[in-house]
């Protein structure tokens, strides 16, 4: 267990970095500039920022799981509750509205690359997300004790996997839409 000052510290620092790209993102959004021209120079703005983000959340949850092969559970705890809140914010604000660009009349349409790959990345990212809410409430002692998932060391493997097909499926997204 860490020092009361080092966890204190810790959650200070993780609630600033929440707290200041889920502003980041929402200043985009109500200063009307999602749909401007991107730092990379092919996509909105909106998606650049993102597509940064969750490049950072990717690294993020990489090193909390190396803090877990370390034994360094208190700071995995952290870490991971800190990247899987974040992850939750950029759905809800920008992901989930952009799902209204790729509606499918019919399943025919899911054979266009671009519907095709964004809904796939939308459903291993929900499954994703949800899993590693999951987590978090079990491993924050916020999950009933009856909810409990036994093996759950197989199924934090099984997030962390799904993290970075998630990542890669919203390149390819990414790639899909604005690049190709």
């Amino acid at each position: 267990m860490a020092a009361p000052g080092n966890r204190r510290s810790a959650i200070v620092t993780a609630t600033v970095m929440i707290v200041g790209s889920l502003a980041w993102i929402t200043g985009i959004s109500f200063s009307g500039l999602e749909g401007s021209r991107g730092f990379f120079g092919t996509g909105p703005l909106i998606a650049d920022a993102n597509l940064i983000l969750e490049v950072i959340l990717v690294a993020g949850i990489t090193y909390g799981f190396l803090l877990a092969r370390r034994g360094n559970i208190d700071a995995h705890q952290i870490n991971q509750t800190t990247w899987v809140i974040l992850n939750l914010g950029l759905i809800v604000l920008v992901m989930a509205g952009s799902m209204q660009d790729v509606k499918i009349a019919k399943t025919a349409d899911l054979a266009d690359w671009r519907i095709g790959v964004t809904w796939l990345h939308a459903a291993v990212g929900t499954f994703t997300a949800l899993t590693g809410l999951w987590i978090v409430l079990q491993m924050n002692d916020l999950l009933p004790r009856g909810l409990h998932v036994a093996a759950w060391k197989n199924l934090m493997r099984a997030a962390f996997a799904g993290y970075w097909l998630t990542a890669l499926l919203g390149f390819a997204t990414y790639y899909l839409w604005y690049i190709a």
